[in-house]
């Protein structure tokens, strides 16, 4: 058909000058084509959580130095146009990390959990539901991000190929830093963080205490299915949960005469 088409060009003898800009205008709109298609997917980051593991009396420093400092684990957001959804992957083999180390004739295993949480964000109304787990129980928390405020401090770098600007979070109680990537205009993130022009490709909460940075993103259509909104769960506030969260990890102190892990160790 193509070819056809040319030859009816030909014999016509139609002015190249028109012919360049039609040929020009469709190059755009190929290229407008290929920019939608970036509109959803799913971007994968690498997450650290740096901790300090305290064994009650702390008299053996050899079990403290074996005791692990970090935690390393993989994170996804799906996303398109209206909304997105932080998770945690789902695990081929279905069990958790496991750290084994020996020292001096003993040895300990640490099984490190990762608790079962998603992030639902609908970009449009700037609102999002958090689906927390702990102690076994479920939480609900929803919440608005109208008030989210972020200062662009100019500073650049590259992750994953996208040229990404810097931006720190305002009035927050722990220092947070993000970097966004502005050809990728979506303004969403991991672990609820939003409100930026650009796709959040890098977080830095507390000087690295919690670090995540995206590793791939795989763009591609997304099933309605996969961005559900989360609903099983109690339904409480951001201040309530925080209560929950504190009352309870007292009460395990109290119990557990301020030990905050349990550690089988064996000779």
């Amino acid at each position: 058909m193509l070819n056809l088409h040319l030859r009816m060009f030909n014999l016509k003898k139609i002015n190249m000058k028109k012919i360049i800009p039609l040929l020009t205008l469709c190059g755009f709109a190929f290229m407008g084509f290929a920019q939608e298609s970036k509109n959803s997917g799913v971007v994968t980051y690498d997450m650290t959580r740096k901790f300090e593991l305290k064994i009650q009396g702390n008299q053996n420093s050899d079990i403290a130095n074996m005791l692990p400092k970090e935690k390393k684990s993989k994170k996804e957001l799906i996303f398109n146009e209206e909304v997105s959804l932080y998770r945690n992957p789902v695990k081929e083999n279905g069990e958790d990390e496991v750290i084994q180390e020996s020292a001096g004739g003993t040895s300990i295993r640490i099984k490190m959990v990762e608790a079962d949480e998603f992030v639902y964000f609908d970009i449009k109304s700037k609102k999002k539901t958090e689906l927390r787990e702990f102690m076994s129980r479920r939480f609900l928390i929803e919440s608005s991000t109208d008030t989210v405020k972020w200062k662009v401090t100019g500073n650049q770098k590259e992750i994953i190929g996208y040229s990404c600007l810097e931006a720190e979070l305002v009035g927050a109680s722990k220092k947070t830093v993000a970097w966004f990537a502005p050809t990728l205009p979506i303004q969403t993130g991991p672990d609820g963080f939003s409100g930026l022009p650009g796709l959040i490709l890098a977080l830095d909460v507390e000087d690295g205490k919690m670090t995540l940075t995206a590793s791939k993103i795989d763009f591609k259509p997304i099933n309605s299915k996969e961005l559900s909104k989360p609903k099983d769960g109690k339904k409480v506030t951001a201040q309530e949960f925080r209560k929950i969260v504190d009352e309870k990890t007292k009460e395990m102190q109290s119990a557990s005469g301020g030990a905050m892990v349990t550690i089988r160790v064996e000779d």
